[in-house]
C-alpha cells in the first residue's frame, strides 16, 4: 500500500500556504507551552518539528513515528540544526504498539496521532505507562468530522472525557484550535479532582462550535456566490448566443426576402410583357380582320406576287 505522506515540517513554515502555516504554528506552540520536564517522548513525530524545536530549548526528546519517508525527513532536518539540538533529539522507526522502552518520560506527546488509531483505549493506556507520575500527557487531534483517508475514528470532548475516567489521569487542560481540539492530562497517582463538564467549558465547548459552524456558513455562502456568478456568466453567454444565432437567422431571412422580392420583380416584368403581348395580338387580330385590314392583306399579297 502507498504511503501517505505528511508535511508537517514544510506546513510548519508555511511552505504550504500562509493560512496553513499559521493554524500548524498555533497547534504546535500550544504543546510546546504546555511541555514540563526535561525528558519527552513525542509519539508519530512525523518529519519531527516538534521535537526538534523541544531540541532547541535543550530537552531531551525520543521522536518515534512508523513511517519510514517520515523518519528520514526528520533526520534530514536534524543534520541543518546546531550540534547542541541534535544532541537531545534521537528519532526512531517502530511501531508505538510494540515499541519497548527503559525508561518513564516527564512528557508523553500525541501530536494528531490518536485519530489514526482503531485501538486507542491501549495506546492510550500505554502512553500514560511511560509517563512519570505528576508527568503530563499532551494531546491533539482534528475536532469532529475530518474524512481524512488514513482517519480512523471522529473526536469530540466525550471521548477524552472518558479517558480520563479509565486511566490514572487528570484532565488539566482543554483548548479548542478551530477544527482541532488539544487536552493535557496529568498523571495523578492519587486521582485528585477529574474535570468534568462545567458551566465554563460547556461554554467554551458551544464557543468552538459555533466557530466552526460559522466557517461551514462563510464557505457555503461563498460557494453559493460562486455558483450564482457562474450561472449568471453562463446565462449572460447564453443570451448572448441566442441574440448571435436570432440575428444569424433574421439575416438569412432578409436575404431570402431580397432574393423573392427581386424574383417577383422579374416575375411582374414577364407578366407585364405577357399583358402587353397580348393586348398587342388582339389589336393585330381586331385590326386584320377588319374590312381595311383585309384589303390591306390583299395588296401585301399582291404586291409579293408582282415581286415574283
Amino acid at each position: 500500500m502507498e504511503e501517505i505522506k505528511d508535511y508537517i515540517y514544510e506546513a510548519y513554515y508555511s511552505e504550504m500556504g500562509e493560512s496553513f502555516g499559521k493554524k500548524v504554528r498555533e497547534r504546535i506552540h500550544w504543546i510546546l507551552q504546555n511541555v514540563k520536564g526535561n525528558d519527552i517522548l513525542d509519539v508519530g513525530c512525523s518529519q519531527g518539528i516538534t521535537s526538534i524545536l523541544l531540541g532547541r530549548e535543550g530537552k531531551n526528546v525520543i521522536g518515534i513515528d512508523t513511517s519510514s519517508s517520515a523518519i528520514e525527513d526528520a533526520n534530514k532536518y536534524l543534520l541543518k540544526e546546531e550540534e547542541e539540538t541534535q544532541n537531545c533529539v534521537n528519532f526512531i522507526k517502530g511501531n508505538f504498539f510494540l515499541e519497548e522502552f527503559n525508561k518513564t518520560f516527564d512528557c508523553v506527546i500525541l501530536g494528531e496521532v490518536l485519530e489514526h488509531i482503531s485501538d486507542i483505549d491501549t495506546f492510550f493506556a500505554k502512553a500514560s505507562s511511560l509517563t512519570k507520575n505528576d508527568g503530563q500527557i499532551i494531546v491533539t487531534t482534528p475536532f469532529g468530522i475530518n474524512d481524512f483517508i488514513d482517519h480512523k475514528r471522529t473526536f469530540y470532548l466525550s471521548e477524552f472525557l472518558r479517558l480520563q475516567e479509565e486511566n490514572p489521569v487528570v484532565i488539566n487542560e482543554v483548548k479548542f484550535l478551530g477544527k482541532w481540539i488539544g487536552v493535557v492530562f496529568s498523571k495523578d497517582q492519587n486521582l485528585g479532582q477529574k474535570v468534568n463538564i462545567n458551566n465554563d467549558l460547556l461554554i467554551r465547548l458551544e464557543e468552538a462550535v459555533q466557530k466552526i459552524e460559522r466557517e461551514y456558513v462563510s464557505q457555503i455562502n461563498m460557494l453559493q456566490t460562486k455558483l450564482e456568478t457562474v450561472q449568471n456568466e453562463q446565462s449572460s453567454e447564453s443570451h448572448l448566443k441566442y441574440l448571435e444565432e436570432k440575428a444569424e437567422k433574421v439575416k438569412i431571412q432578409k436575404e431570402l426576402y431580397d432574393a423573392y422580392t427581386e424574383n417577383e420583380n422579374i416575375i411582374n416584368k414577364y407578366r407585364k410583357l405577357d399583358r402587353d403581348y397580348e393586348i398587342l395580338l388582339t389589336r393585330y387580330n381586331n385590326l386584320k380582320n377588319s374590312k381595311f385590314g383585309r384589303l390591306a392583306t390583299k395588296y401585301w399579297n399582291f404586291r409579293k406576287k408582282k415581286r415574283r
